[in-house]
């Protein structure tokens, strides 16, 4: 069966998708996914991020760089689709890009990840616009925000995750939030997720898990069979 396409895009910086797709792409493979992360940001931060993996480190996570394929990057990518389980493509921070319109229209789903402040909220609106567009010629894609570097206890973040909810019909909501934790950012100096650090992150790896499960029920994924001990 061809791989599931998870595109993580949004058209602001500092919006948290580089995070959101390693930490994704680092559940999947602790799951028992055969998987591959796609950077397609020319920052190159998800291809970095990966390189300071140690040699011979568990769980290590596969990543390609295709920033420069730009509009052809569909065709790149489809030539992976039948060796994976779940393709991640970290897209670049511009909607006028040709990268994140191309995903859109052959990917099963976009995750939206967006700061949960008014600013940023508006600033996402062609992204959506453009989502909305592709799904009416796509219509295996799904649309999901993620309230992304959440600050807890903050009015206006409860405020923003409850115009988040009912901001698109089309886009609902995940329930889980990914908050504002140093554990995600430390991440970066390992290669991997959060999981790397073990008990000392259970609130960030539970997080994260817990995103995983939404996206395996959104996508109706068959889980392979592994050993609980295996996600560690």
């Amino acid at each position: 069966m061809p791989a599931k396409l998870i595109i993580v895009t949004n058209q602001k910086g500092g919006a948290g998708k580089t995070t959101a797709a390693v930490h994704l792409a680092g559940t999947a493979v602790r799951r028992g996914f055969k998987t591959l992360l796609i950077d397609a940001d020319k920052q190159g931060t998800a291809t970095k991020w990966v390189a300071q993996a140690e040699e011979g480190q568990a769980h290590k996570i596969r990543v390609m760089g295709l920033a420069m394929a730009e509009a052809k990057i569909a065709q790149e990518v489809k030539q992976y689709v039948d060796d994976y389980d779940l393709i991640f493509v970290d897209c670049p921070p511009s909607v006028d890009s040709p990268i994140p319109q191309v995903m859109l229209m052959i990917a099963d789903l976009a995750i939206v990840p967006i700061v949960p402040k008014p600013g940023d909220l508006w600033a996402s609106t062609d992204l959506l616009e453009l989502a909305e567009r592709a799904a009416a010629v796509n219509p295996e894609l799904q649309i999901r925000l993620l309230g992304s570097n959440v600050i807890a206890n903050l009015a206006m973040s409860r405020h923003s995750l409850t115009s988040m909810a009912t901001m698109r019909e089309s886009a609902p909501l995940f329930k889980t939030r990914l908050h504002q934790r140093t554990a995600f950012v430390e991440a970066m100096l390992t290669g991997d997720s959060v999981h790397y650090f073990g008990s000392s992150a259970k609130t960030a790896i539970l997080e994260i898990e817990n995103l995983f499960d939404e996206i395996v029920a959104t996508l109706k994924l068959q889980v392979p069979k592994i050993k609980t001990k295996g996600r560690k």
